[in-house]
């Protein structure tokens, strides 16, 4: 996996290759539930999978 700190801060991870974008799609399953993040302030982070769209479910994110 790629992962950059960009200058605000934020983490961006992008995976490369089909195994580790299956990886990071399981670990985003389990390790982000946006409802909680919702309440407070959510991770600073960019999950990029774009290469990967089948790797990690679409998230919606409450207003």
């Amino acid at each position: 996996m790629k992962t950059t700190i960009l200058a605000d801060g934020t983490l961006s991870i992008k995976p490369e290759s089909e195994l580790e974008a299956y990886a990071l799609g399981k670990w985003c399953e389990r390790n982000l539930d946006w409802r909680v993040a919702s309440d407070a302030s959510p991770p600073q982070m960019i999950i990029d999978c774009s290469q990967y769209p089948a790797a990690i479910a679409p998230l919606r994110v409450p207003a």
